[in-house]
């Protein structure tokens, strides 16, 4: 039986307060007799890709690549003939902490969490102006806050303008002259005169010097902008008020979940003033408009407030339900490895082996993710430790895809001359600095080539550096013979003085 190596470091770990070095064997060998024999009595379940698990079919042809798909008979063996399979002893497996999930079906809903800030309920607003130019001679509100009924005095102002009119109407009266009294009537209405004091004017026909403004609705004063005795104009707001049995929170919805938003959404509230409560309130309305400031969508939403707990300006966590996903396919998030154009995630085959796949993923919620391809129901996914394995069997991936290349360029112009012919991995110290392409080992032996140990001269391959490497170091090191028989270093690592080895083998 002819065996070829590949022995790769995967990384390095603490255990039990020693620093060890973990290494992968990628393997490839022929089967024997008997393994062929028992194939040929059992049905293959499905034919896969050997570098595409995903790539599945009913009947034996070729894949995407053009590489013969490799049946698969539901057992360890036909696993391990795909390409990045990665097997790991339990102990190494425990070592590592891997943890494994099931993919499951079950209801997974859309929570978009948001934040926003209270506000008073806008429709409840009322802004305070007088339409006249003239002295503010009494001010009964104090400050900002404070709570106002309707039909409470607000403040006292004098007028020339509004005496005028007055007098103009009273005098239109003592006449007799019905058509002067309806002018000088409407005049006074339209300089903000209440038709309750036109009422008592058209009554006891007495001018009043001081008008007063009331309260048009209940609230509390939002604004006040006025103190007593000052000259005023009808462009500036007197005061505001609002009321507060409900507040509006504003919520800002990222671009990307603005099509899970719905009007009547269920919002749950939390506030860090009140720790452990919540609130309970709809999404009232949807802005039409993005804002172009944070690219968010903005949504509306209601509280009650009559405990008057709420205060504006507080700052809100929401939670909006959006619709629900029935009957998802759904893995742990944390089993999700994000890469810059694709997600993978990897595979749990049973009997410690392992291997990546590309995965396509939907809407996440509560730590779960909805798989919506790459996945079948009742697999296993690795969720803690996966990146470590995943980087391993990617490894071997490549390798796979190298040899299967370098085979076909073999069968159609020979050897390339630029690929190893053999490689080892071996550990030594480094005994003399030989330049920058060059350093002399003195080495472990290579049981492979049947060499002893020896301190000898090694050529570096041009795109490595090897300025972080000290004369005494110990190192571990890809060796390759090339066809042309030159020995060249193609890979080189320092390693722990009391570096241990734990085997961690490539199907």
């Amino acid at each position: 039986m002819n065996t070829k190596k590949v022995i790769l470091p995967l990384l390095a770990f603490i255990t039990g307060g020693v620093l060890s070095a973990v290494y992968l064997s990628a393997g490839l060998s022929a089967g024997d007799g008997s393994d062929s024999v028992m194939k040929a009595e059992k049905k293959p379940l499905y034919w896969v890709a050997p570098m595409d698990a995903n790539f599945r079919r009913d009947e034996p042809g070729k894949s995407a690549m053009g590489m013969d798909l490799v049946p698969f008979y539901g057992d360890d063996s036909s696993e391990s003939m795909v390409a990045g399979t990665v097997s790991i002893s339990a102990q190494t497996e425990n070592s590592l902490g891997v943890k494994i999930a099931r993919v499951e079906r079950q209801d997974i809903h859309r929570n978009i969490q948001s934040m926003g800030f209270l506000q008073y309920d806008e429709s409840s607003i009322q802004h305070y102006h007088v339409r006249v130019n003239g002295w503010l001679e009494t001010l009964y509100i104090n400050s900002v806050g404070d709570k106002v009924k309707k039909g409470q005095k607000l403040f006292d102002l004098y007028s020339p303008e509004l005496v005028y009119a007055q007098e103009e109407y009273v005098a239109a009266m003592v006449i007799g002259n019905k058509s002067l009294m309806e002018a000088a009537g409407l005049k006074m209405r339209a300089l903000g005169i209440s038709q309750r004091h036109i009422a008592a004017l058209k009554k006891g026909k007495k001018v009043k010097q001081f008008l007063t403004y009331r309260a048009i609705r209940s609230g509390y004063i939002s604004t006040l902008n006025v103190r007593q005795g000052m000259y005023i104009q009808p462009q500036l707001e007197i005061m505001g008020t609002g009321d507060l049995d409900t507040i509006w929170v504003i919520a800002e919805v990222f671009e990307r979940q603005a099509s899970w938003l719905k009007a009547g959404a269920e919002v749950e509230m939390t506030l860090a003033a009140y720790p452990g409560r919540k609130w309970f309130g709809k999404v009232d309305f949807i802005f039409p408009v993005l804002n172009s400031e944070n690219r968010t969508v903005q949504a509306r939403v209601i509280f009650e407030n009559k405990k008057r707990l709420l205060k504006p300006n507080m700052f809100a966590q929401l939670e909006i339900k959006a619709s629900a996903v029935n009957d998802a396919l759904v893995i742990p998030s944390a089993a999700i490895i994000h890469s810059a154009n694709m997600q993978r995630v990897v595979l749990a085959l049973g009997d410690g082996k392992f291997r990546s796949v590309k995965v396509q993923t939907g809407i996440e919620s509560n730590g779960l993710t909805q798989v919506t391809a790459g996945l079948d129901e009742n697999q296993q996914v690795v969720h803690s430790a996966q990146f470590l394995i995943d980087s391993e069997s990617s490894v071997n991936a490549d390798l796979s895809r190298m040899q299967h290349e370098m085979s076909a360029k073999d069968m159609a112009m020979g050897m390339n001359m630029n690929e190893p012919s053999s490689r080892v991995w071996v550990l030594g110290k480094v005994t003399v600095l030989e330049g920058k392409h060059a350093l002399k080992i003195q080495h472990d032996a290579i049981d492979e080539w049947a060499w002893p140990e020896m301190n000898m001269s090694l050529n570096i391959q041009q795109s490595i550096s090897i300025d972080h490497i000290q004369k005494g170091d110990a190192i571990g090191f890809c060796l390759d013979k090339m066809p042309s028989g030159e020995y060249l270093i193609t890979h080189i690592e320092k390693q722990s003085a009391d570096s241990s080895l734990m085997e961690m083998n490539h199907d």
